[in-house]
């Protein structure tokens, strides 16, 4: 996850590609493209790596990224999905809670919070 948070800061569009499952819908030339639109006037501050887990050739991490664009607050919670693909970790998937839906410190989310579930429920 720290290295396609820093190829997203970087514009580095060829390794964000080559790190989404075969799967992936991403996974087309407009991609790339629309990787370059997104990260213009984008400020990525931060990441805060919240959870891991592992089992097997699945894998979960759960971040708080801080991104301005300018001078709004962008920042976001995932909970994305990986899995491993010939001994490499790709990006499967993910659930966002957008910067107007996060607790006042975003870094105490948990993976229920993202997932809507209560604790013990």
């Amino acid at each position: 996850m720290r290295s396609r948070y820093a190829a997203f800061a970087r514009g580095e569009v060829d390794y964000l590609a080559n790190t989404l499952c075969a799967e992936h819908p991403d996974r087309t030339e407009t991609a790339a493209v629309d990787y370059r639109a997104a990260r213009a006037g984008l400020r990525y501050l931060d990441l805060s790596i919240l959870h891991t887990s592992m089992d097997g050739d699945v894998g979960e991490v759960l971040f708080y990224a801080r991104i301005f664009e300018s001078g709004q607050d962008r920042s976001f919670v995932e909970l994305s999905g990986f899995v491993r693909e010939e001994g490499k970790w790709k990006y499967a998937s993910g659930v966002m809670v957008r910067t107007e839906d996060l607790p006042p410190d975003p870094r105490t989310m948990t993976r229920d919070d993202v997932l809507g579930k209560s604790e013990g429920g």
